[in-house]
């Protein structure tokens, strides 16, 4: 029976550690672009089986079409350059990616190590095809962290930077990437005129114990996968009503390099997407692997 399981692991990309965390092994080779410094991945809305991601900064504005196993989308008129190129867009920091319920890829610029960023920015893109090779957006969605009020924020505070998005169907979120503590806060973007700086809405916060690097919410909106460097959290909710942190709570530990992105498939609801930036490959990962959260961490 331990054999079985352990070849069950294995066919996930997954061999198990002596302390029970999981090793993320024998990952599929992402195609080249965002073999790079991926830092996001989101399944599409509109084709089945293709899956967008995004590098940090560094890259050009690009967001790039790859399958389940990492595999490229070619561009029939720009098949010698990766991805589709977002005309117009800076890539400063670019650090997640999400689809919202409108078809819109949302492309958060938002990261920000130093804490001094008052250009924080979301591309709003209507989902183009993978094999446009060329796009623009849409908006642009400029907010701002109400609570700071130093630039950059205090030692004590250093609490403003963020590598986690995620939507609710139009609805878009945004975690921030804690180095004053190991908290995270959940806030939420509201309506406002485009190019207008946004104060964002504080919904909540959790001891997640470590720094948020990517997140991700089912279509449905029930449940939110979160990921650190070294544990991805499962969080649960009976209706769109209850707030997330008050649902149920699940956590794997792994081991890896660098994981910045995370998403649920689109083909299989029990199967998660696990990037490593510093390996430049694509894990599948099942929620069975989750055990209950009972303690704080």
């Amino acid at each position: 029976m331990l054999r079985s399981a352990l070849l069950f692991l294995l066919s996930l990309g997954l061999a198990p550690m002596s302390w029970g965390a999981l090793v993320l092994e024998g990952g599929f080779p992402l195609a080249e672009g965002p073999r790079k410094e991926n830092s996001g991945i989101v399944g599409s809305r509109t084709t089945p089986g293709l899956y967008w991601m995004i590098n940090d900064s560094g890259d050009e504005p690009r967001v790039y079409p790859v399958g389940e196993r990492g595999e490229a989308f070619e561009a029939s008129r720009y098949g010698d350059t990766p991805g589709v190129l977002l005309g117009g867009a800076i890539n400063v920091d670019w650090e997640d990616i999400a689809v919202d319920g409108a078809g819109r890829l949302l492309i958060p610029d938002f990261g920000n190590n130093r804490n001094d960023r008052r250009d924080l920015v979301i591309y709003a893109v209507p989902e183009p095809s993978p094999l446009a090779g060329r796009t623009t957006y849409l908006e642009r969605l400029f907010f701002s962290y109400p609570e700071q009020k130093a630039f950059p924020a205090p030692k004590d505070d250093f609490n403003y930077d963020s590598e986690a998005l995620f939507t609710v169907e139009q609805d878009i979120f945004v975690l921030t990437k804690h180095r004053s503590d190991t908290a995270t806060r959940l806030y939420r973007l509201p309506e406002g005129p485009s190019d207008a700086v946004i104060p964002l809405i504080l919904e909540g916060q959790f001891p997640i114990g470590g720094k948020v690097t990517g997140a991700d919410a089912s279509p449905d909106g029930l449940r939110l996968i979160i990921t650190t460097y070294d544990r991805l959290w499962l969080f649960e909710r009976a209706s769109l009503a209850e707030p997330f942190f008050q649902g149920r709570i699940s956590v794997l530990d792994f081991e890896a390099d660098q994981v910045e992105a995370v998403c649920f498939s689109r083909e299989d609801s029990n199967r998660l997407l696990v990037a490593d930036e510093a390996r430049g490959e694509l894990y599948h990962v099942s929620l069975n692997a989750f055990k209950p959260h009972r303690s704080e961490p």
